[in-house]
């Protein structure tokens, strides 16, 4: 199948998101909320709680999306992060429910997005992950969301947006704050900044994943990644800015500090992977640092 290109499947889901808010009657995040959730269950057909793409096509049909079936594969692939081959609720509303506003405002505040994104991307493989740390410390309530003051000075101080304006930071506002609550995500915030892995990375690290989930369960101890990960390719150790003991500590307190269970699920270590994709542009260097680290043939 010809790959579909970024534009085409952003037309596609900017149609699905329309026909829906139509459906919705009038704008509004609460009403929109509402109506992902009749609109999961009617894409659910078994009501199993998940998606799988023969439901996902069968609705998309019955929605009147008929004649590109490959930009309904491809819009599929997008939301099934994981690659499981099925969608739950929080897959199906992420792009559909979520981030960035449509319309005039938003397009102004886009150039002021990908200056931030330049500027995390500039700091190299660990720049999202250094941003994810700095706005976690500035969210003193615990909400997971920040107001426009907190952005800001969490934003300044970062390499390369020390001088970030007012003015930039509403946009940045007006971008994300779908909702007009005055708060916004710090995850939607991040994915924002950070785009889409390519689901053939996301493959190769189930495939690293795969190397210590023996029991397929989805989740693997501490000790377990100790005992794969070979910290000699970390990015940071292969540019002579950190040790291998240094790097181990790193990924380990990565995944032990989510909730200090020792354990670490298939979503927390695709996630860690998903900043560090951000910061690198060949998927080639990408599949290598991988292989290596994880000792995967191939």
């Amino acid at each position: 199948m010809a790959e579909v290109s970024e534009e085409a499947l952003d037309r596609l889901e900017v149609a699905l998101t329309a026909k829906l808010e139509t459906l919705c009657g009038y704008r509004g995040e609460a009403a929109m909320r509402q109506k992902l959730e009749a609109t999961f269950r009617y894409f659910d057909a078994d009501d199993s709680g998940e998606i799988d793409f023969p439901e996902f096509f069968a609705a998309m049909v019955r929605l009147n999306f008929v004649g590109v079936q490959r930009e309904v594969e491809a819009l599929f692939d997008r939301y099934d992060e994981d690659c499981s081959g099925t969608l739950d609720y929080r897959e199906f509303t992420k792009y559909l429910g979520g981030g960035g506003s449509a319309g005039s405002e938003a397009s102004a505040s886009a150039g002021v997005v990908e200056r931030v994104k330049q500027a995390l991307l500039d700091r190299g493989v660990l720049g999202i992950r250094s941003a994810k740390q700095i706005l976690r410390r500035m969210d003193k309530d615990g909400s997971h969301t920040l107001d426009v003051e907190e952005l800001r000075e969490g934003l300044r101080q970062l390499p390369g947006l020390g001088e970030l304006s007012d003015d930039d930071a509403d946009k940045l506002m007006v971008y994300f704050d779908r909702d007009k609550s005055g708060k916004v995500s710090i995850e939607e915030f991040l994915r924002g900044v950070r785009g889409r892995m390519k689901k053939k990375r996301v493959l190769l690290v189930a495939q690293a994943f795969n190397v210590m989930d023996r029991t397929g369960d989805g989740v693997v101890t501490i000790e377990d990644l100790q005992g794969a990960y070979d910290a000699s390719r970390h990015p940071k150790v292969l540019d002579g800015s950190m040790t291998e003991d240094e790097a181990l500590v790193e990924v380990l307190n990565v995944y032990d500090k989510n909730d200090g269970d020792g354990l670490v699920t298939w979503q927390e270590f695709l996630d860690y992977y998903k900043d560090i994709s951000a910061g690198i542009d060949a998927d080639d260097y990408f599949e290598l640092m991988i292989r290596n680290a994880w000792h995967i043939s191939g």
